[in-house]
């Protein structure tokens, strides 16, 4: 009996499809060890410098924090191009890729260095060296979020693990080390910056002989990287305004509960990013496949509802883990409020990464009329003193919890209408 199908018809096998289950581990592992790597750097500041020296390093962090939306976005933008490519000129492709994130490590560069001065005043550091040394750093991240978004949308699983191993090792080893040998601003952000050279070196390593990208592939990478940047601009200052709010618009006290159960949130925030990571491509590659969002949905929620669990159950553990419980005791019974929060900012994560890979351009506008909407009730709220003290931060971490979720069924909507049309 023959069969009516070619061989370039015949349906892949399962030895040809990478297990999802299988990348989706082996990038956890490399996430899990970057973000273990970065809070021992954390530690090691937090013992060696004093809190004043400490504070400024943690400013600078929050820079570089804001700084990498730009290689972020060209992560992204690199990972729908190379995912979406069909046909030859693989290499060409991710060689115009690299060449982007060459232009823009240049670009932000420059930007930072000129807005050093601005940067010593506001945030009333006396080290202008160590201001400084943020300019580099952004320009490393930028030339390995290029790199990411090539290995990620190739779904070379491994490869982009061990970039991302090689960011907490080198943010460990040549930041913390530069601390244990000298205790000071200055050295801290001198290991941080060599730490950041290391995933670069990585990424060039493993990305070498990609050749032949032309200047308007490069200007198509970098004219998608400014919508995606923008998108994900949008989620990151969503994703934070309740911090702003809270301290604000409660009393010191409450803003302080607020802030350590923020620690509660961000942890839950950043558990599910490697199913993001490992979705992405096949969300670029199948825009009308709502289901593959479905489920990427589910796997999100369904860590989020081991985490609100979690924190639900074992209040004590996770009052004692983010900031002690002599002084955090009142946390304890809503903590699970704060796990919700960042599982939905989770689900939102997704659904906007979802966004910029089917290119969904209200993204953007929906998210910045939701941060109005969450501001606006926040205000009248809290502002009037309807909700204070305990109850404040209970009604706004509430908010922000609703406000998530609200945003993630719209933009989730929108991408389905989008799909059927």
């Amino acid at each position: 009996m023959t069969s009516d199908t070619t061989p370039e018809q015949q349906p892949p096998t399962a030895a040809a499809q990478p297990s999802f289950l299988r990348s989706a581990a082996v990038v956890a592992v490399g996430m899990a060890i970057m973000n273990l790597a970065a809070y021992g750097f954390t530690l090691i500041a937090v013992h060696r410098l004093v809190p004043e020296q400490f504070g400024a390093v943690t400013a600078l962090l929050g820079l570089l924090l804001i700084g990498n939306v730009i290689p972020l976005g060209l992560q992204a933008s690199g990972a729908r191009r190379i995912a979406t490519h069909t046909g030859p000129g693989q290499a060409a492709l991710a060689d115009s890729m690299l060449r982007a994130g060459r232009r823009a490590a240049v670009g932000l560069t420059v930007v930072s260095l000129v807005l050093t001065p601005l940067f010593v005043i506001l945030l009333h550091i006396d080290s202008v060296v160590s201001v400084l040394l943020v300019a580099p750093t952004l320009g490393c991240l930028s030339l390995m979020g290029s790199q990411l978004g090539v290995l990620q949308g190739g779904q070379n699983w491994t490869e982009l693990a061990a970039v991302y191993i090689s960011v907490g090792v080198g943010r460990v080893v040549l930041g913390g080390g530069a601390l244990l040998v000298h205790p000071s601003l200055t050295s801290a952000m001198v290991g941080i910056a060599l730490g950041a050279v290391i995933p670069a070196a990585v990424g060039s390593f493993l990305l070498r002989g990609s050749t032949g990208g032309t200047p308007e592939q490069v200007k198509e990478v970098l004219r998608e990287t400014i919508h995606g940047t923008h998108t994900l601009l949008a989620f990151f200052v969503i994703a934070n305004a309740d911090v702003l709010l809270a301290r604000g618009l409660l009393d010191k006290q409450s803003s302080g509960y607020y802030a350590a159960g923020v620690i509660v949130a961000k942890a839950c925030l950043f558990l599910p990013q490697f199913v993001i990571v490992t979705v992405f491509p096949s969300l670029a590659s199948s825009p009308g496949d709502t289901a593959r969002l479905r489920r990427a949905i589910q796997a999100v929620a369904a860590l989020g509802v081991c985490c609100v669990l979690g924190a639900l159950l074992l209040p004590d553990i996770v009052v004692a883990v983010v900031g002690g419980k002599e002084k955090y005791a009142a946390l304890g019974p809503f903590a699970w409020l704060f796990a919700l929060a960042g599982s939905s900012y989770a689900v939102l994560q997704l659904v906007v990464y979802a966004a910029i890979a089917q290119q969904e351009k209200r993204a953007a506008l929906l998210i910045w009329i939701g941060l109005i909407g969450l501001a606006a009730a926040a205000a009248i709220i809290l502002g009037a003193h309807i909700a204070t003290g305990l109850a404040g931060v209970k009604v706004l971490v509430a908010m922000t919890a609703t406000c998530a979720l609200a945003l993630s069924a719209a933009l989730a909507s929108g991408l389905h209408r989008q799909a059927a049309s």
